[in-house]
Parts: structure tokens; sequence; C-alpha cells
């Protein structure tokens, strides 16, 4: 289960795609899985989310769950 707080980009790919045994591969296919969703990016950039940004906040991560679906 993932814990609802602040993450950084890498921190958010690590504890989603554990699986992967590449971190750069981790983040490629978080970005791949925010950027295909076009209600959560919507919904990210209400939260004031930009590409350039280090991380998600917890309110950005709480969306990022109910979009894909996460537990």
């Amino acid at each position: 289960m993932l814990e609802v707080k602040d993450y950084s980009k890498q921190e958010l790919a690590d504890a989603l795609y554990a699986k992967n045994t590449k971190p750069a591969s981790r983040l490629k296919k978080l970005w791949r899985e925010v950027s295909g969703c076009p209600d959560l990016m919507r919904d990210l950039r209400r939260l004031h989310y930009r590409t350039g940004d280090s991380g998600f906040t917890a309110a950005m991560v709480e969306r990022i769950k109910y979009w894909l679906c996460i537990d």
C-alpha cells in the first residue's frame, strides 16, 4: 500500500515499480503512466504541478493513486 506523503519523483517510482531493476526504467514508467492519463495531468496541473518539478506533494500522490488505481 502506497502511503500518501510527499515524494521525490524517484522515490515514488521506486515505491510503485520496485520489480523493475533499473531506477531510470522505473522513472520512465512512472512518467508514461502519469502523462498517459489526461484526467490525472489535469488534476496535477490544478495542484500547480509542472514537469520540471522534483517531486510530488501528498495531494498530488493522492490523485495519482486515484487515477492509476493504486492501493
